[in-house]
């Protein structure tokens, strides 16, 4: 299953005109314009990133969960969304934020709700990667706890069928399960899927377990092992370093037996129940073409051997005209140049 992750504003512009905080005018009603494209790329689904009121472009800094941020649409363009891609058989992801939210949030702003927030012993507030104005939820309170939960479920009624959980070592374990349970409840089909990267603020289930993985594996294998039992599945991190490791020392692809045992080994060290979303780039790291230095057959390559394995796979919008790391805006129709989509071959 190939999924197309779009950033709501950069795709399908009709202007390209430079806005407030550098939105460039992408929406999701451009975005539902451009559905025959998608699904003619053979996209089996969509993932947006985040759509509610945001101080930033890419919508990860929320300024107010009750809205839609104007930039984008409003909750009717979300339905006819939501519903304009389930007739057409796709299935659709959103990307929800229970970390931290934007300073400028009411929940942070009004003062009022001051137990809702991680506090430094300085008195200052604990900021998602050490910044300030992006302040993290305490979500061992059950007032923030059932606050979240109740948004997820909001997106669950509306009929999303995946939720990408963002910056998912952030929120305690408590709370996933919590979260996991109530979503489940309401809807027992949707899947969780957390974003496990990196080792800010990580802390394990159970130290000696997590030390002993260390041992055997990666870090950031290490890390993805411990959110099974808690969330539906992970963004497959690991897969992806393994992918540009072999592109970086200029190794073969297709037909390279060690790098297919070694992702053949990676897979099963989960349960079949766990879900491993395979991935090549996205909007925190560098463009796949960028990792194999331009060489588009190399590209060519990493996503034959992407599509062989029985998981879902996103492709990051772009990818399949070549982008770079210079380039991040698409209007959403074919370029003259066309070879790097068909040699693609995406079907």
């Amino acid at each position: 299953m190939m999924l197309y992750h779009i950033l709501i504003d950069r795709f399908g512009i009709s202007d390209h005109s430079v806005g407030k905080i550098c939105f460039k005018g992408g929406n999701l009603r451009g975005i539902l314009s451009k559905l025959d494209y998608i699904q003619e790329l053979g996209a089996d689904g969509i993932m947006l990133t985040p759509f509610y009121k945001t101080d930033a472009y890419h919508g990860y800094h929320i300024t107010d969960y009750e809205q839609i941020d104007p930039h984008f649409g409003t909750w009717d363009d979300v339905r006819q969304f939501v519903d304009g891609v389930h007739r057409r058989g796709m299935i659709i992801v959103a990307d929800f934020v229970a970390n931290h939210c934007h300073e400028k949030n009411s929940l942070f702003a009004d003062g009022k709700h001051h137990d809702w927030f991680l506090w430094n012993k300085d008195g200052s507030v604990k900021g998602f990667v050490g910044l300030g104005f992006l302040p993290m939820f305490n979500t061992d309170n059950p007032e923030v706890r059932d606050y979240l939960t109740n948004k997820g479920l909001e997106l669950c009624r509306m009929g999303f069928d995946t939720m990408r959980l963002d910056y998912a070592t952030g929120p305690s374990y408590r709370f996933w399960k919590y979260f996991h349970k109530k979503l489940h409840a309401e809807r027992p089909e949707i899947q969780l899927i957390g974003e496990v990267w990196g080792n800010m603020d990580f802390k394990p289930r159970c130290y000696i377990r997590y030390r002993l993985n260390c041992l055997r594996y990666s870090l950031q294998e290490a890390r993805q092992l411990e959110y099974v039992g808690i969330l539906d599945g992970v963004f497959d991190f690991s897969y992806q370093y393994m992918l540009c490791d072999a592109v970086h020392k200029n190794l073969p692809i297709i037909d390279n037996h060690r790098l297919y045992k070694r992702v053949k080994s990676h897979f099963k060290r989960y349960p079949v129940s766990f879900q491993l979303w395979l991935f090549l780039d996205n909007y925190d790291l560098n463009r796949f073409l960028f990792e194999c230095k331009g060489n588009k057959s190399a590209l060519k390559d990493v996503v034959e051997f992407t599509k062989q394995w029985n998981h879902p796979w996103l492709m990051y919008y772009g990818t399949e005209y070549g982008f770079t790391n210079e380039k991040d805006i698409f209007d959403g129709t074919p370029y003259a140049d066309e070879r790097v989509r068909q040699c693609l071959s995406l079907h």
